[in-house]
């Protein structure tokens, strides 16, 4: 899927704080990082409120790739971006991108694979029908 391509149904904004910065003025990489942490407790909200991780069921990151396409500055106003772009068995893969809201510009983007786990037994499981259809909800589609 191209960028262009990706329609996002979710976004939260972020505050850049002045300890986000490096020595040469850009949001450091690992802050970059935490962004989209914050993009991903933000859409998992959202769709499941506080029940994604009540029961044994929950969503664990098993990979993480970035790109890093500009620097992000202080002074910017920025968004992430959240998408799920498709559920397999036991997986999603996410797609997040930071945008710099005044020019519309593509910052980073980040691709990530989640897997559904039951945390009393320490395994994997399958991506329940329930989640797909609240993340079908979500994207304006079904999986």
């Amino acid at each position: 899927m191209e960028i262009q391509d990706i329609l996002f149904h979710n976004e939260s904004p972020v505050q850049i704080r002045f300890n986000d910065i490096d020595l040469l003025g850009h949001v450091n990489n690992a802050t970059l990082q935490e962004y989209f942490d914050l993009g991903r407790m933000h859409y998992i909200q959202k769709a499941f409120g506080d029940d994604l991780f009540k029961g044994t069921k929950a969503l664990i990151i098993a990979s993480v790739h970035t790109d890093f396409m500009m620097p992000t500055f202080l002074q910017e106003d920025i968004v992430v971006k959240t998408a799920i772009l498709s559920i397999g068995g036991k997986s999603l893969q996410m797609e997040q991108h930071i945008i710099e809201t005044n020019k519309n510009q593509v910052k980073v983007v980040c691709k990530s694979v989640m897997v559904g786990i039951d945390t009393s037994l320490h395994q994997s499981i399958e991506i329940p029908q329930e989640w797909r259809d609240i993340i079908g909800k979500m994207e304006n589609r079904e999986f």
